[in-house]
């Protein structure tokens, strides 16, 4: 009995090959029910698994195919709504900032920040418009919360404006309340202060604004609130920490005031008066 299965084994080919001749001459000589009878049997054992199978690889296929697709949609869907918030966004500051030059008692200039100083606290940014939209150096810049800082360098189309965060800055401001008139500046750029007389009527919350000495900014631009007083035993000065209105942390869109400096003028008039006999 072992020497037929090594036999089979051994010539697996020859044998496949005539019992699958042997079986096709009796079907095709088989009554017609019985052919019937046989298909139907090797489609429900013999190739009903291959067909489970190529139907379930079908399948999978089109679920990876849809999955793909819900991700590419979902994607553009996703890309879409934050450019709608973002356009959203930029609707409401620029409308605050059409209120704001609507307002504004001095001619102003939009201009968008396209580059910052990589240092913190942040002490100068760049700015679109130059010498195109009739910038010159040293004008005051400004966004609907208050002062912003100074253009130091114009180009044909960018501007470099130097912030108030800049230790190098300094500013002639006016408690609006009382005054009192002080320099506003900062060591660090993060902690803001001017000195007064001990006996000067300054009080936490009072406005503090431009007070239109220096020949840069015009009078009366909001520079912030007097956050703090102290006077370290000093019995002449006081020194009044202020919390200024604009964040500059968030810059995004800005004004220009198309105001030449002060000195200027008066430079000119100097200079015609030197020019007279």
């Amino acid at each position: 009995m072992q020497w037929i299965f090594r036999f089979l084994l051994q010539h697996r080919t020859i044998t496949t090959l005539a019992i699958t001749v042997m079986l096709s001459l009796w079907m095709i000589n088989a009554p017609r029910p019985m052919q019937l009878s046989v298909a139907r049997a090797l489609t429900f054992t013999v190739f009903y698994p291959f067909q489970l199978v190529l139907l379930q690889a079908n399948r999978v296929r089109n679920i990876f195919a849809e999955n793909k697709r819900l991700t590419r949609q979902v994607t553009a869907l996703t890309t879409e709504v934050m450019g709608l918030r973002e356009a959203a966004r930029e609707n409401v500051r620029l409308h605050e900032l059409v209120n704001f030059e609507s307002t504004f008692p001095y001619a102003l200039v939009p201009a968008r920040v396209v580059g910052r100083d990589p240092a913190y606290p942040c002490r100068s940014i760049v700015v679109t418009g130059g010498t195109d939209k009739k910038l010159q150096a040293y004008m005051p810049i400004v966004n609907v919360s208050g002062v912003v800082g100074r253009t130091i360098a114009v180009f044909s189309h960018l501007s470099l404006v130097q912030l108030v965060t800049d230790p190098s800055s300094r500013i002639s401001v006016m408690i609006a309340r009382g005054r009192v008139v002080g320099i506003f500046e900062t060591e660090n750029g993060r902690d803001f202060f001017m000195r007064c007389r001990t006996h000067a009527d300054v009080a936490p919350g009072d406005t503090v604004v431009t007070s239109g000495l220096g020949g840069i900014y015009p009078p009366g631009l909001l520079l912030g609130r007097v956050a703090q007083i102290t006077d370290r035993n000093d019995p002449l000065f006081k020194k009044v920490f202020i919390k200024p209105a604009v964040d500059f942390d968030y810059l995004e869109d800005v004004c220009a005031l198309r105001l030449a400096p002060q000195w200027a003028s008066f430079r000119q008039e100097l200079d015609s008066l030197g020019r007279k006999p």
